[in-house]
């Protein structure tokens, strides 16, 4: 069993608490952000699910984007974006290789397409284990986590 560092542990709590996979990564960061674990867990709400469960992007990896934002951003520079960017891009194959080989939500729990339901699945132990999601949120909690350390923020 893989090792995760205390972004990952913390991220993975939260999945198993119930919590989307995008919320797991945003609140495992929301104190060093200087954010409410309250806010952290509504922004990233609708971000679960491969955003809104229609399977598209990693849940996991827009919970990524949102802690490299949230940490990074000059929200005085309209341009700053093009740094964001950067960065994400720079994270992207990182958590491809770590993932399997995609950023696809449907691709990465093996779906043909979508489910084509908004509804959220019951937790259970069954639930657990027939998906990668809690690996995935520790893997991009520790992934963004490494990044930050590596990259402190210019005061």
């Amino acid at each position: 069993m893989k090792e995760f560092g205390i972004y990952g542990k913390k991220a993975e709590e939260y999945f198993r608490k119930g919590y989307n996979c995008s919320q797991s990564v945003v609140a495992a960061f929301a104190e060093d952000l200087g954010i409410s674990e309250s806010l952290a867990l509504r922004m990233a709400s609708g971000f679960g699910g491969g955003i809104g469960r229609m399977r598209e992007v990693c849940g996991a990896f827009c919970g990524v984007t949102q802690v490299v934002s949230l940490y990074y951003a000059n929200p005085d520079d309209p341009q700053d974006k093009s740094n964001i960017y950067t960065i994400v891009q720079e994270l992207a194959p990182k958590f491809k290789a770590q993932s399997g080989g995609s950023l696809i939500c449907r691709e990465l729990l093996g779906l043909a397409e979508p489910e084509g339901n908004p509804q959220a699945e019951a937790r259970t132990e069954a639930y657990y284990k027939k998906r990668p999601c809690p690996e995935l949120v520790a893997e991009a909690a520790d992934l963004v986590g490494a990044y930050i350390q590596q990259h402190p923020k210019a005061q």
